[in-house]
């Protein structure tokens, strides 16, 4: 009898569980089109990934009942819930509609004006000094603050020198953000920017010109790990004494620095 009830309690115990890790799918609120790599996570937490291409997603929120649950992705306004309040209503929450925004691009006058051109960041070669992905963790982003020389500052190309072998092909997001207290705050480019590092690839040069990314001070870039591969993470080159790496495991979790090393990524610049 005792047997039958302990087997009871774990059984409901398990079934309670199981309640708290959620499936579900983000769509286009006008085109009700499934939307991809959704940032979707608990608010500076662990907890969190990135909807795959029919943009599903699926979260384990067992303990974070009075944690944020977030879902975020340029172009779109982000939907914020209370995880007590959005598992009680679990069911109507199976699909998310994301509201698409209409961005309008800050004008910058520039009067007569003599262009100089410059790179900035980390431009480490090294195979021997790396830093990078660990794991593919989707929403796992790393990367450096870089400073301009003088505002407005339009980033023209990303680079990036890979030190150990892809074993597979990755496909990541580039991302620029303003800098706010040390860390990465607002992101500054309008569109999403996909990278997609192929097997044997040694370098990326990412064209940014087409996204009029404009820094008026020091800001963040970084890449982020979104789409699962059988590869085992990315490597690039690095350097000591070349600043901090800054990175964050999964989507919405807290900045952090990490590393005693600055990761190479640098951009081609003009002022």
């Amino acid at each position: 009898m005792k047997n039958s009830i302990l087997i009871c309690l774990f059984t409901t115990c398990t079934l309670f569980a199981h309640a708290q890790v959620f499936e579900g799918v983000v769509k286009d609120a006008k085109t009700g089109m499934p939307l991809p790599y959704v940032n979707v996570g608990i608010v500076d937490k662990g907890i969190g990934s990135v909807t795959d291409n029919a943009g599903r997603f699926k979260l384990n929120l067992t303990g974070h009942d009075a944690d944020s649950l977030k879902l975020s992705m340029i172009g779109y306004k982000s939907l914020t819930y209370q995880v007590a309040s959005f598992i009680k209503d679990a069911e109507a929450h199976k699909i998310l509609l994301l509201q698409p925004t209409v961005t309008q691009l800050k004008e910058v006058k520039v009067n007569n004006h003599k262009w100089k051109q410059v790179v900035l960041g980390n431009t480490s070669q090294s195979k021997s000094t790396n830093a990078g992905f660990t794991d593919n963790k989707p929403g796992y982003e790393i990367g450096a603050i870089i400073k301009i020389k003088k505002s407005p500052t339009f980033i023209k190309q990303f680079n990036a020198n890979i030190a150990t072998e892809v074993t597979d092909s990755v496909k990541l997001r580039l991302n620029f953000y303003s800098v706010k207290d040390g860390m990465p705050d607002q992101l500054l480019q309008n569109e999403n920017i996909f990278v997609t590092v192929k097997k044997g690839q040694q370098r990326i040069n990412v064209n940014l010109e087409p996204y009029n990314i404009v820094a008026k001070d020091k800001f963040y870039v970084s890449l982020e790990w979104i789409q699962n591969t059988e590869g085992h993470g990315v490597m690039f080159s690095a350097s000591f004494l070349g600043g901090s790496i800054i990175s964050r495991e999964t989507s919405q979790a807290k900045w952090e620095k990490v590393g005693i090393a600055g990761i190479g990524f640098n951009v081609l610049a003009e002022y």
